[in-house]
């Protein structure tokens, strides 16, 4: 068997029901993936990973089923895969404990249990909220089946580690550099597996 290594990039966003995970090849890709997501977003991950990925040589497949195109490179099986590097992103914009509480005043008409007062006003935070529905029991009135709602709301302040950049990826958090995040240029810049 003649095993070669090549590297591929895999960026995954974190929605609250699902991640949605795409390959890309650089910086570009990923804008296009950012530019796709809805406006109303506040804040979500992004997680991109590099990938070393051991392919046999020896083989190669014409006729590659959809459903496993990614366990291939160029017709040729991957035989094993290792993530040496990755960066989590949090998008689109940093968001404080005020911010966050007008919000979802705003959007839902309530603050939920988030009490802004007990944050330090100056550190940003993130926030990911949940929508949840259910069919409940029937009506006993209408005979009508009941619809039920509720949310599940997660914040946390940031950390020196958490990385905040805009739709461009320009990073904001920790420092506001105006450019991409070093630790995200250092990962698609770095060619060989280590």
């Amino acid at each position: 068997m003649k095993p070669e290594v090549f590297t591929r990039f895999k960026a995954s966003v974190q929605n609250p029901i699902l991640s949605l995970e795409y390959y890309i090849s650089g910086v570009n890709d990923l804008q296009k993936i950012i530019a796709k997501k809805k406006p109303n977003d506040v804040q979500y991950r992004v997680i991109v990973r590099r990938e070393n990925c051991v392919v046999n040589m020896d083989k190669t497949s014409r006729k590659i089923p959809f459903y496993d195109k990614y366990q291939y490179i160029d017709g040729h099986p991957i035989i094993a895969t290792d993530t040496d590097a990755k960066i989590e992103l949090i998008l689109p914009q940093l968001m404080y404990p005020n911010d966050v509480a007008e919000y979802l005043i705003k959007k839902y008409g309530q603050k939920f249990d988030f009490k802004p007062e007990n944050f330090d006003q100056k550190t940003p935070m993130f926030l990911d909220i949940c929508e949840h529905s259910s069919i409940g029991l029937r009506d006993s009135r209408t005979g009508a089946p009941t619809h039920m709602k509720w949310h599940t709301v997660d914040y946390k302040p940031l950390s020196e580690k958490d990385i905040v950049v805009d739709k461009n990826l320009n990073q904001l958090w920790p420092e506001n550099t105006g450019k991409l995040p070093v630790g995200l240029t250092r990962l698609f810049n770095q060619e060989k597996a280590r």
